[in-house]
């Protein structure tokens, strides 16, 4: 045998083995439960503000698109410790992971029967189906608001394993679909607690409570008060965000609004670019200074003519 031949033989033993290696990672990937992503998934998110407590209220709604191929199954959000006053919706509980700060709720409610059809964990009714929605997580916190990032996973059924063993060979073989919950989640951004400086804001200052009107075309000032500890001069003002839409601010001016001596800074939004919606009892202002620290805050509000 002429050593081409050898070196042909050789060759083709090798395809033939990459090609059944290939085959087995096939089968293997094809027997994996559908990753916990197949969602379209958005988050409404709304603040309310106790001035006297100087506290935060933040609640979240959360809708599955009529798109989606999962029930969503979990809801997790970043936030800044310590949180409290935590509440769920009907069938759903709460947790804070243990290794991150992160806040998640799960559903947890399942039927009185069960059927045994060799799944792990069973679907809970409590799940949010393809276009519907959820609202009542919320949460307080005295910390201001900012961007933060949220996590949504769908219900993925796994078959339940005989032993350890088995459960560990499938996380191995299947890390798509099983594994770090919020590295397989769908993503996306709301308003949360941020370690952001805290800002004192008066929306239309010298007037309360400080009414608006969602539906009208005008504008809103809003006062970024200044102090003896913050400077408002050193805002940077292109990155100013005013309620749920994140409107920009199409004017403003330096002056002492409040007569204290120290000098604000006056802007106004247009109310269609605030987003404001009717029973909202809070605006929240986002920005940034211009070392690029977040500064936030927020200032009651009473929404009128929406009946």
């Amino acid at each position: 045998m002429t050593d081409r031949m050898l070196i042909t033989g050789l060759c083709l033993t090798i395809l033939a083995l990459v090609c059944s290696a290939c085959t087995i990672c096939r089968a293997q990937e094809s027997s994996c439960p559908v990753p916990p992503n197949r969602v379209n998934a958005s988050v409404d998110s709304a603040v309310a503000f106790d001035s006297s407590k100087q506290i935060f209220t933040y609640s979240y709604a959360v809708s599955n698109m009529a798109t989606s191929q999962q029930e969503i199954d979990a809801f997790n959000i970043d936030v800044q410790s310590p949180v409290s006053g935590v509440t769920s919706p009907i069938g759903w509980t709460s947790s804070m992971f243990n290794s991150r700060a992160t806040l998640g709720w799960d559903a947890m409610l399942v039927a009185a029967s069960v059927p045994d059809d060799g799944i792990s964990v069973p679907p809970s009714i409590a799940q949010i189906k393809p276009g519907n929605s959820l609202a009542g997580f919320s949460f307080q916190s005295s910390k201001a608001p900012g961007v933060v990032k949220y996590y949504v996973t769908g219900f993925s059924q796994i078959p339940a394993q005989q032993d350890e063993e088995g459960a560990e060979n499938l996380v191995e073989t299947c890390p798509q679909s099983i594994g770090a919950i919020l590295d397989l989640a769908v993503t996306g951004s709301a308003v949360g607690p941020t370690n952001a400086i805290p800002m004192l804001i008066d929306i239309k200052p010298g007037t309360y409570p400080n009414p608006i009107n969602p539906r009208e075309q005008g504008v809103v000032p809003v006062a970024i008060l200044g102090s003896a500890t913050f400077d408002v001069t050193q805002l940077n003002i292109s990155s100013l965000r005013f309620g749920p839409r994140g409107a920009t601010p199409s004017n403003n001016h330096f002056a002492d609004i409040n007569g204290d001596g120290y000098l604000d800074l006056l802007v106004q939004f247009s109310v269609p670019a605030i987003g404001l919606r009717c029973n909202d009892t809070a605006l929240f202002l986002l920005g940034n200074v211009v070392q690029g620290v977040a500064v936030g805050g927020a200032d009651s509000v009473v929404t009128v003519g929406c009946h």
